[in-house]
């Protein structure tokens, strides 16, 4: 805490409270291309295939299967002729019709695409001797302007991964950690400070703030679940999923702990030696500040949130082929994430008394804990049962 501490001492100097504030805007801008940008590259190139090579097998009406490994609704909408819709979630109990002896090729969204990895690791430890990978996926198919198809191959079921998604960003936005910050600051302000206009830019950059701090974050986890989970050790992903379960498993108790006792025992809320430095923070009430806060409390919350997070992204490691679709429902989840937040500061602006929110607030949080109790529980189901 010795760093808490040097940062608490320093904090009411304009000076340092401006500069802390600009170095972390841009760590969160380049951390964030680097979010977008980075992808871990294929290594073994004996067991892969070109566009040409693909084109040809295709055109001579060659005996294989090509299985499109993107999501449904991507499949639907085109894809490399005579491919075959299985999402990467399906290939387990999907790859019990499919002969052992078949030669398989597995594609996805592209080369940052590595879902065609994990199915061709997937499909060997189920016995099958021939599986290649279309490194160049479907977005090298269309550079080279080779005809697409919407013909459906096979009956493709649509799965609920975009209500999973907001249904799990709204439940972890709706939690006492980043909404109890957020209700001080704001009636701080109010009260010290008497200007509706800064209210609205300091409220606003928070949310801001906090939005982009927890893209950053989830990009990062996202690399890291798929970097273990794409290792050449067959198992390290249920591994991963055994532990996710655990991890969300434990925090479901707790949560539902605290609706029936709470206050008693362990609880998931920010860390009492931090509150010091987040009040202080609040009390400066300037933007550098805000910015400084938002970025704190995001990682400071992370005994409320990273449970579901953390889930959801593995969800998400093990269904979506597509990066950019991965990116949307990235961006998807952390909007829920802040809506909770951007409705607040709504209330507020037209002219909502902050002590009727803070009488909700309290009155609510053991109905915030069982909510997330009961998604955090489904969630760690999901993952172990799909």
């Amino acid at each position: 805490m010795l760093m808490l501490r040097i940062m608490t001492k320093y904090f009411k100097d304009k000076n340092y409270i401006g500069l802390l504030a600009i170095v972390i805007l841009l760590i969160l801008i380049i951390g964030i291309y680097w979010g977008v940008k980075s992808s871990f590259k294929n290594k073994d190139q004996s067991l892969r295939i070109k566009a040409e090579e693909l084109k040809e097998k295709i055109d001579r009406s060659d005996n294989f299967i090509l299985i499109d490994l993107r999501s449904d609704i991507e499949y639907r909408k085109d894809h490399i002729p005579k491919a075959i819709s299985i999402p990467i979630f399906d290939l387990t109990e999907k790859s019990k019709d499919l002969p052992k002896d078949a030669s398989i090729i597995v594609y996805c969204g592209g080369e940052d695409c590595k879902v065609s990895e994990q199915a061709q690791d997937k499909l060997k430890s189920l016995d099958f001797k021939n599986v290649k990978i279309f490194a160049g996926g479907y977005l090298e198919w269309i550079d080279k302007n080779y005809p697409l198809t919407k013909e459906i191959n096979n009956i493709a079921s649509l799965k609920p991964l975009p209500i999973l998604v907001v249904i799990t960003g709204l439940t972890d936005g709706i939690n006492p950690c980043a909404i109890g910050i957020l209700l001080f600051l704001l009636g701080y302000l109010i009260i010290f400070k008497d200007t509706p206009e800064k209210t609205k830019i300091i409220g606003g950059a928070y949310i801001v703030v906090t939005f982009l701090t927890y893209l950053l974050l989830g990009f990062f986890l996202f690399n890291s679940l798929a970097l273990l989970t794409s290792t050449s050790y067959r198992k390290a992903g249920l591994y991963v999923d055994l532990l996710l379960f655990g991890i969300l498993f434990f925090a479901a108790s707790i949560n539902l702990k605290d609706y029936f006792f709470y206050g008693k025992g362990i609880t998931l809320q920010i860390p009492q030696k931090t509150r010091g430095l987040l009040n202080r923070l609040v009390e400066v009430g300037t933007l550098p500040a805000t910015i400084i806060l938002a970025f704190f409390v995001t990682f400071f919350e992370t005994p409320c949130s990273l449970p579901l997070y953390v889930g959801i992204l593995r969800v998400l490691n093990e269904t979506v082929a597509s990066p950019i679709l991965t990116l949307s429902y990235l961006l998807l989840y952390n909007l829920m994430f802040v809506l909770p937040l951007i409705i607040i500061l709504g209330l507020v602006i037209f002219g909502e008394k902050m002590v009727y929110l803070k009488e909700w607030e309290h009155k609510n949080k053991r109905k915030m804990k069982l909510g997330m109790g009961l998604v955090q529980l489904a969630l760690a189901f999901w993952i172990i049962l799909r």
